[in-house]
């Protein structure tokens, strides 16, 4: 079987984008780059360097010049920025920006206003937001992805063919091959502030890439599907007890509940929504959850948003509907288990203007080359199916937080990263159906019809017990990202004996 990895953006898309940042280049007197977008070139070429449109390597007196340049420029920035690039070759790239390779097989990429991108040491690269933060970290052995607000995403591929993911500071899970009733899957045994819940995923492939597919636990009787997926007689008022908490606080402003709800679909968006903001705010440093100060430096160089675009009620409405989408397609795979895949999967929700939520932080590239990032809690609206050939689609980012990518940006997410967040869509669901079946009749909520709630929940292939000690695996996980995320800027910015 083939397990999967879950994606963490590489270095590579944030070379690429470092490469041509700021938009188009001209060449100004004595060979000076100018680079467009707003992003001024901190250098200028010696006289005497014959440049032309594509990337010019400067022999060693002037690159010594434009590093002292770049060093004189990056003394006034702060963190990883203020530190002086060590000298080495430099070659000038069209769009401004710059690759230094410097002694021991140590290479720096830097915008042209000479903030950092990316660096590459051997057997480890990094890649760098314009505000100095760490964006990502990847080694043989690690791969770590950060969010915009602190989020730090690790994945651990073992020497036992399981893999570990630490999702936050108190989260993550272990995913491993199973086989169960003769049939193989993917289990993971997730971990989340003490509490932990397994859950069963087989494993397809879609547009040549190998995707995991959340198999729910149980399914219900097709009367509790329909009173969640037909309107209620009368709109129900329901207090959530939301208040006072300290994630809801968090996202005031950017998420508010409905006040009365019209059906269990609009009650289950809802539920999924908060579960998803609550989930993020875990995924936070504690830092950060107090004073979120986490947005870019205004320098060009990345795309954010400078303020919220909350979470309206025609977006919350949209959500909606796909979670009543939702209720239809599992109902279906409960009365053909056969074809439950193929009624729920990925595939399905590949659909013009399909609404779809991100569950973790993801580094990402607009459709102008620049870079920014998602957070929990963003909407995104599907552009068009992904062609035969891709494994990627195209979103706009309809709803995010001051920091996130931009409201109306273009972006470019993997089919692996739209499947995640497709899987925390279907879990949520199914633990938003067990809350609403549970609460029904109950906080202002309609009493369900007998038919709907009577016969049990019948399960399906159930995981099998999982007794690792989830809190030591994420605990060990994080000191040896933290080790990873120090050693590769002690290694590149070591003086040179």
């Amino acid at each position: 079987m083939t397990t999967y990895t879950p994606h963490v953006s590489t270095g590579s898309s944030y070379t690429s984008t470092a490469q041509g940042e700021g938009g188009s280049v001209s060449y100004a007197a004595r060979g000076s780059y100018s680079a467009g977008g707003g992003v001024h070139a901190v250098y200028s070429i010696p006289a005497g360097v014959r440049s032309g449109a594509g990337n010019t390597t400067l022999p060693a007196a002037q690159s010594q010049s434009v590093l002292r340049q770049v060093n004189t420029a990056r003394a006034g920035l702060t963190g990883v920025n203020k530190r002086p690039i060590p000298q080495g070759q430099v070659a000038a790239h069209p769009g401004g920006s710059l690759t230094v390779i410097a002694a021991n097989g140590r290479k720096f990429d830097l915008r042209a206003n000479g903030t950092l991108a990316t660096i590459s040491t051997p057997g480890a690269s990094a890649t760098f937001r314009g505000n100095g933060r760490l964006a990502s970290v990847n080694t043989p052995s690690i791969h770590i992805n950060r969010g915009p607000h602190g989020q730090r995403t690790i994945v651990t591929r073992r020497p036992d063919h399981s893999v570990l993911v630490t999702t936050g500071t108190r989260a993550g899970y272990l995913q491993r091959p199973v086989v169960v009733k003769g049939r193989s899957y993917v289990q993971r045994t997730y971990y989340s502030n003490g509490l932990r819940v397994s859950r069963l995923y087989s494993t397809y492939n879609y547009h040549g890439v190998v995707l995991d597919h959340y198999v729910p636990g149980f399914f219900y009787a097709p009367d509790f599907y329909g009173w969640a997926y037909y309107p209620w007689d009368t709109p129900a008022a329901y207090a959530w007890g939301w208040d006072g908490s300290p994630w809801f606080g968090y996202y005031s402003g950017y998420f508010s509940p409905w006040n009365a709800y019209q059906s269990g679909a609009n009650w289950l968006a809802d539920y999924y929504l908060g579960q998803t903001l609550f989930d993020g705010y875990l995924q936070q440093d504690p830092g950060e959850q107090a004073a979120d100060d986490s947005a870019p430096q205004d320098d060009g160089s990345d795309a954010y948003a400078q303020a919220d675009t909350p979470i309206t009620p025609d977006i919350k409405q949209a959500i909606a509907d796909e979670v009543r989408q939702q209720i239809a397609y599992e109902n279906a795979a409960s009365t053909q288990p056969d074809q439950a895949p193929t009624l729920t999967d990925l595939p399905q929700a590949l659909t013009p203007n399909h609404i779809f939520v991100a569950a973790q932080p993801l580094n990402v590239i607009t459709a102008d080359a620049q870079s920014c990032a998602l957070s929990a809690g963003n909407v995104l609206r599907l552009v068009s199916a992904p062609a035969e050939d891709s494994a990627e689609a195209g979103l706009t980012v309809v709803s995010s937080r001051r920091g996130d990518c931009p409201a109306g940006a273009q972006v470019t997410v993997s089919l692996q990263d739209l499947e995640e967040m497709q899987n925390y869509f279907r879990t949520q669901l199914d633990a938003g159906l067990q809350a609403l079946r549970a609460r029904q009749g109950q906080g202002g909520l309609p009493p369900a019809p007998y038919p709907a709630i009577a016969p049990p929940p019948r399960p399906s292939d159930e995981a099998p017990a999982d007794n690792q000690n989830m809190q030591a695996l994420l605990q060990a996980q994080q000191q040896q990202a933290n080790q990873a995320e120090a050693g590769i800027t002690q290694t590149a910015f070591a003086s040179q004996q």
